[in-house]
């Protein structure tokens, strides 16, 4: 599992599989940054491989750099401030869900 190096139980296994295949309602803390993420988002296969390279282009997009880039993804795109690595999750859930999400829709 790409994400077991940042879990403790089996539990919090199952408990993100819900954040990435279920509902969840995202928390927008930085539109600006949130709405180019969208825009941004690649087209094409959605893997872990385009975390970096995506996150790039917000950046630049948005100037915004560190925690103020990178927390505003991990709560829309999880609703959380922690868990594990967000790149290995885009995967499980899935373009239009990052897209709606990444927009401020439970998704």
């Amino acid at each position: 599992m790409a994400v077991r190096d940042n879990l403790s139980t089996v539990a919090e296994a199952g408990d993100w599989w819900q954040v990435c295949s279920a509902a969840i309602t995202p928390v927008i803390e930085a539109a600006e940054v949130t709405d180019a993420a969208a825009d941004l988002l690649p087209e094409g296969e959605i893997s872990a491989d385009i975390w970096q390279p995506w996150t790039k282009s917000v950046a630049e997009a948005t100037g915004a750099k560190g925690r103020g880039l990178f927390m505003p993804l991990r709560l829309a795109l999880t609703g959380r401030e922690k868990g594990p690595e967000i790149a290995p999750l885009l995967a499980f859930i899935g373009r239009d869900r990052i897209i709606a999400r990444l927009r401020g829709e439970s998704a």
